[in-house]
């Protein structure tokens, strides 16, 4: 994958590390957004996450533990901010299931969307992903990269003629990823999905005007 060198009007993006440099996607998103073109850096200051053009929360691993330490990081708060001024905002793995009401564990959540996620019969290591229809994200099926041992099975906000509907794209039964305005999230991890992931964040960062 070639690396594109940012200019001087290319939007700032930050990845927010609540982890201490503990959490391996942290660093490799960065590395990643740096390759697609934008001055991507890690950040732990919640206020900078609030200013930047762009926001990135990756978690790989245990969804539980990723929910307590983003939590700590007072990262729900960050993320209400952003999505309040229609910000941009790209949740990645295990991150995702922080923004519905309830993990795997009962432990409540962000609360973006209603309803949990579950702990999966069988972790999901590789999966082909069905793009949703008009999806912005996903130029097509492709098989992404997940690891993950939870996951939404469906989606409960309820439709509503006024406001427009997340497209949702599915692994099978697993939601593997949600395009909700400015908040988009993929239970996948880009950063380690080749040539389909990098197409994932040069989508986004095509978003951020």
């Amino acid at each position: 994958m070639s690396e594109t060198t940012p200019g001087p009007t290319t939007p700032a993006v930050a990845v927010f590390d609540p982890f201490a440099g503990a959490d391996p996607a942290v660093a490799a998103l960065s590395d990643a957004l740096r390759a697609a073109g934008v001055n991507a850096e890690i950040t732990s200051d919640p206020a900078h996450a609030v200013a930047v053009d762009g926001l990135v929360i990756a978690a790989s691993g245990d969804a539980a533990e990723a929910l307590r330490a983003l939590r700590k990081a007072q990262v729900d708060r960050v993320v209400g901010q952003r999505l309040a001024g229609s910000r941009p905002v790209l949740v990645v793995g295990a991150a995702m299931d922080a923004l519905f009401e309830r993990g795997a564990d009962g432990a409540a959540g962000f609360g973006e969307w209603p309803g949990g996620v579950e702990k999966l019969d069988a972790p999901v290591e590789r999966a082909e992903v069905a793009a949703a229809a008009d999806s912005l994200m996903l130029d097509r099926a492709q098989e992404f990269e997940f690891n993950a041992a939870t996951g939404a099975r469906d989606f409960e906000l309820k439709e509503d003629e006024f406001i427009a509907y997340p497209k949702l794209s599915w692994a099978g039964e697993v939601l593997a990823a949600v395009e909700n305005g400015p908040l988009w999230a993929t239970r996948f991890h880009p950063e380690t999905s080749g040539e389909a992931g990098a197409g994932v964040l040069r989508n986004w960062i095509a978003q951020l005007g």
